[in-house]
Order: C-alpha cells, then sequence, then structure tokens
C-alpha cells in the first residue's frame, strides 16, 4: 500500500506499508492491503505503520482526514510529528497558556473561542501523552 501523509507545511511521509494503525473519531482502526474503499476523520493520536519488508514506526498526527482508495491511503491532517520532533517544555508551556486563557477569560469568549482553546488543550495532551509512551519504549 503507498501511503502518504500530508501536513498544510509539508508531505510528513511517503512510503509504501504494510499495515497502519491509527484512531478515527470513532475508534481504533487498523488498514491492511486490500481494505474496502473509506473516507474518515482522524482524532488526535498515536499513528503506526509498518514499513513493507522492515520495521513498524509511528507518529503523533492531529485531527484531519484519510481517504483509503486501491491501496493508497492519503492522510491530510495539520500534525505529524516524530517522537524526537517533540520538545516537551514548549508543548506543556503552550498548554498552561491555553488552559489558562480558558480559565481566566471563559465569561469574555465566544464559544467558538472556547470551543477552539478546549481543542488545543486536547491537542497538547495528546502529544505529552504519545511523547511519554514513546519515551517509555525506548
Amino acid at each position: 500500500m503507498h501511503f502518504t501523509i500530508i501536513t498544510p507545511l509539508r508531505t510528513a511521509l511517503e512510503a509504501d506499508v504494510s499495515s497502519i494503525n491509527l484512531r478515527g473519531v470513532e475508534g481504533e482502526m487498523e488498514i491492511l492491503p486490500g481494505h474496502t474503499d473509506l473516507i474518515c476523520a482522524v482524532d488526535n493520536g498515536e499513528l503506526t505503520y509498518r514499513i513493507t519488508g522492515g520495521d513498524e514506526d509511528s507518529l503523533f498526527v492531529g485531527g484531519g482526514f484519510m481517504q483509503v482508495h486501491a491501496d493508497r491511503i492519503l492522510l491530510v491532517t495539520d500534525t505529524a510529528l516524530q517522537a524526537d520532533d517533540i520538545n516537551p517544555d514548549s508543548i506543556q508551556e503552550a498548554l498552561q497558556r491555553a488552559q489558562d486563557a480558558l480559565r481566566n477569560s471563559a465569561s469574555v469568549l465566544s464559544r467558538a473561542e472556547q470551543t477552539k482553546l478546549e481543542a488545543s488543550i486536547a491537542k497538547q495532551l495528546a502529544i505529552l501523552d504519545y511523547n511519554r509512551k514513546r519515551r517509555n519504549k525506548h
């Protein structure tokens, strides 16, 4: 299967893979050769993949959409990070800023602004969780 991950800034991955495991908004899923055509929303979390004939690797991916068609998989996401790309201190700082903004300004924020801050908090927490799991494996 040919797998491509695209973010607004770059092509984060382009590889031939034998399997992909990730979190869709409706739960965990595995994509194997011959998978039925699919378009689905993807949630924040760990994505693992196995290079054809090679090792398993993983990335943190943010929300986005995935299309599976004829053993070609395209994931369009706002974030794709290798464990080595994650600076826990800067993620923790961003988390703290978002939590403070939500706590201190909740009464004056619009519902859309609150939702955006809540999504940012959820993403920062998911990145820290992924980073913690990856660091403990090594």
